[in-house]
């Protein structure tokens, strides 16, 4: 039996949830934009403008719901940093309370469901998901989706309308499809239905937009799935032992026996755990979560093979499954729920000094991809947002070093050479910035920021730049995080 003698301590330690959670963030203030917040919401008119409804029935790639609180953060504080990140520390805070009640409700264990909040409240991955401004659509996605699951049984319509708004905070939402199919049975045409329907939605969508590196446009969706079950593997480790968390995590194409060893190995353990009685075992249950919000990375190729944002719900199922185990592990003897608590306590306390850590370099932008590059040398993307950023410091000298080094390790890269250009603007080479714009119109038609830098130096062009520095560069046009 698992059950936890002292229910008493157990509601008191429920109670402190918030607080210990948001005392940990409380360092991420007054945090900053990065990456593709700067062309995603601080460039985007839906966000900074006027926002168009009829996003909601056409670009479900576009994740509407995640637009429009974006486009409502903007009217009420302007490009304020801090506010944008308060809405996202306030959703995690809800996301840890849902999913508190959600495991109570489920398997009426008071240390369990206490427990793998607070793993999950407090874990150092979820640092990505909570301080990275665009990633909130994760955060709106796991808020809903999983209020709709503690809906399910009881008020199935309320449940349907968190599930619709889960996936229109992110489609990945479609996965708690066989979890609401379980919580109520009787239902499932509502939830079947409803998943095809924005299922179709979703792919006319993928269809009329078509985001670049995304699905079918992938450069190399076979490499990018061979990838797949190393990174479920590498997430586990993370999980584990959450050391070198990284914005963006430079990964190399594996031997193919390896990857066929690390898919047998997961399917092995879902045959396992799955087939032996996993609705009510929390084993099972959160080995089936982690493999159901795994499985969009795995299926729709992505410019980014790994991402800890993409973990933030795949993290509740490990948290589920270590705090099983935990109880599991429990001492015998007089003291032993007291000595078993002061367990879980110090495991809770060990993982707030790298949370806490993530945070300081979550709240820089320049100390952020510095941090990246220095633990991905080899990858070119980070080196080219390093000089943004350092160009948004006004260090134009290091910039330049920071987008050369970009260019020499990816060459075939056009934001690289419009950054480039950029920098022949600033030294008033206008031959120099022409030739290196030029080339990158060539390499991608689309690249607005190179066609606005050709115009700048144009033959009766202004002499100095009077337009933005380079913008963040996620290796496509289209949300990729």
């Amino acid at each position: 039996m698992w059950l936890v003698d002292s229910k008493g301590a157990s509601k008191l330690a429920a109670a402190a949830l918030l607080p210990i959670t948001g005392a940990v963030y409380l360092n991420s203030f007054p945090a900053a934009f990065h990456f593709d917040d700067y062309a995603l919401i601080l460039e985007s008119p839906l966000v900074t403008e006027r926002f168009d409804y009829g996003t909601f029935l056409e670009q479900y790639g576009a994740r509407p719901l995640t637009l429009w609180t974006f486009h409502l953060n903007y009217l009420m504080s302007g490009p304020q940093p801090w506010a944008f990140h308060l809405v996202s520390v306030l959703l995690h805070l809800a996301v840890v309370v849902v999913l508190f009640l959600l495991v109570l409700e489920r398997f009426r264990h008071p240390g369990l469901a206490l427990t793998t909040a607070l793993l999950f409240g407090l874990h150092p991955l979820q640092t990505q998901a909570v301080n990275y401004v665009w990633a909130r659509s994760v955060l709106l996605m796991s808020a809903f989706g999983l209020a709709a699951l503690l809906l399910a049984a009881r008020r199935p319509w309320a449940a349907v309308v968190c599930f619709q708004l889960a996936l229109w905070s992110r489609a990945e939402a479609a996965m708690l499809l066989p979890f609401l199919w379980v919580l109520n049975p009787g239902r499932w045409r509502w939830w079947a239905g409803l998943s095809l329907a924005n299922g179709l939605a979703l792919a006319w969508s993928l269809v009329k937009y078509s985001p670049a590196g995304l699905a079918w446009n992938h450069p190399d969706p076979v490499g990018y799935w061979l990838l797949q079950p190393l990174m479920f593997w590498k997430g586990l480790g993370l999980f584990l032992w959450p050391a070198n968390l990284n914005l963006d995590h430079q990964v190399s194409a594996p031997h193919l026996l390896l990857t066929v060893i690390s898919a047998a190995a997961i399917i092995i353990a879902a045959v396992g755990l799955l087939g032996s009685g996993w609705r009510r075992s929390p084993l099972g249950t959160g080995l089936l979560w982690v493999l159901a919000f795994s499985l969009p990375a795995w299926v729709l190729p992505n410019l980014d093979p790994f991402s800890e944002s993409r973990l933030y719900l795949p993290v509740a199922g490990f948290a589920l499954m270590a705090a099983w185990v935990l109880f599991q592990l429990r001492p015998q003897g007089r003291w032993r729920n007291r000595v078993q608590w002061v367990g879980i306590g110090i495991l809770a306390a060990l993982l707030i000094p790298p949370t806490l850590a993530r945070n300081r370099i979550w709240n820089d932008d320049l100390l952020l991809w510095r941090d990246t590059v220095a633990k991905s040398p080899g990858k070119a993307r980070p080196r080219y947002n390093l000089g943004v950023a350092l160009l948004r410091e006004g260090q134009v000298g290091k910039a330049g070093e920071s987008f050369r080094a970009a260019v020499s390790l990816d060459p075939e890269d056009d934001y690289n050479w419009a950054a480039l250009g950029y920098l022949s603007e600033l030294e008033g080479d206008r031959a120099g910035a022409r030739a290196h714009y030029g080339r990158a119109v060539r390499m991608n038609p689309g690249n607005r920021y190179a066609h606005e830098g050709l115009k700048r130096v144009g033959e009766s062009g202004p002499e100095r730049p009077a337009g933005r520095p380079p913008a963040p560069d996620s290796g496509s046009n289209q949300p990729q995080k």
